[in-house]
């Protein structure tokens, strides 16, 4: 839905190519091309396994929810022609926070939105498909055609799942998870773009850049402070093409089956789960900023908003300062 991410937030840390697993000299840093992007794993403490284990982890949930892995839990309810599929059990939890987000969205952000994400094909493209295609691709796009009942999933309508705008962030919960268990106390997850920042370093909040939209990649609207939260950026700069003048980017909102419209260019979400998050920043990118404010309001989430004219909004629960000439924001 947005993201097969080239990263969308930076950290501000040195972080070593390379550290000595058999010395234990932290940080450790592990780097692997995973789920369609780059993922990052840093720890600052804890046990030495920690890094494999959390590289493991996020394998497997690969193998679950990937829609292009023909035996992944994903994949067999797309081809399964609305027959009822049994699957694992994370794979129905996923669905359901899934679909929680849509209804609360009121179809916002919607996990079947695939093939106008697909019709448009915002990479390759240089001019939008005619309206006639538009509206045939409307015709297969609609949550509530997914039921569960249990582990039991059916696909009704001819819908289909695509869960690349949540399942990094389900992911990124799991591994905070494993890695608490491995007795880590501060580290970076980076599951492109999908940060969790566990901890802090030194007793001091994690420092995280806010990408200009279109500005350069060290350009930066804000510097976030954050401990123990994550942060998932939406964004329409990532993957676009222009025509006529006009942007065409990759955020399809599911009513229209057009690009998002709602004059923000970025929302980033601050929440504890980074599934909750993942979810909530498409759709609060597509509903614009009033409904995102009232929306990210039921789940306890802060939004940092860019407006098409690279105006700052922020919710309630963030207050600014200003340090270096830089936008500091931290949580209240």
């Amino acid at each position: 839905m947005k993201k097969h991410l080239c990263l969308l937030l930076a950290v501000f840390l040195a972080l070593p190519l390379f550290c000595s697993c058999e010395k234990n000299v932290y940080p450790l840093s592990s780097t692997e091309f995973m789920m369609d992007t780059v993922i990052t794993v840093t720890v600052y403490d804890g046990e030495a396994d920690a890094l494999d284990s959390a590289m493991t982890l996020c394998k497997q949930y690969e193998n679950l929810f990937s829609r292009t892995i023909e035996t992944s839990d994903i994949a067999r309810i797309n081809n399964s022609n609305g027959a009822p599929v049994t699957v694992d059990p994370e794979t129905a939890e996923l669905l359901k926070i899934a679909l929680d987000i849509a209804e609360k969205s009121d179809g916002a952000f919607d996990p079947t939105v695939l093939p106008l994400v697909e019709l448009w094909n915002v990479t390759k493209s240089t001019a939008p498909p005619e309206q006639n295609l538009i509206t045939e691709g409307l015709k297969s796009v609609g949550y509530k055609s997914i039921h569960i009942n249990g582990d039991t999933v059916t696909a009704k309508n001819g819908v289909k799942l695509d869960l690349g705008g949540i399942a990094k962030g389900y992911i990124t919960d799991k591994v905070v998870e494993n890695l608490k268990q491995k007795k880590v106390t501060s580290a970076i997850i980076n599951l492109g773009g999908n940060l969790y920042l566990l901890g802090d370093k030194k007793g001091e909040p994690f420092s995280v850049g806010i990408q200009k939209p279109f500005g350069k990649q060290d350009e930066h609207s804000a510097v976030l402070m954050l401990k123990n939260k994550t942060a998932v950026t939406s964004g329409v700069y990532q993957r676009y093409f222009r025509h006529d003048g006009q942007l065409y980017h990759h955020i399809i909102d599911p009513k229209t089956g057009h690009p998002s419209d709602s004059g923000l260019y970025a929302v980033t979400v601050i929440a504890d789960s980074s599934s909750l998050a993942d979810g909530l920043s498409t759709a609060c990118l597509i509903l614009g900023p009033e409904k995102a404010t009232a929306l990210a309001k039921e789940y306890n989430a802060e939004l940092i908003m860019i407006t098409s004219d690279n105006q700052l909004i922020t919710t309630d629960g963030i207050k600014y300062d200003t340090k270096n000439g830089e936008t500091v924001l931290n949580l209240k």
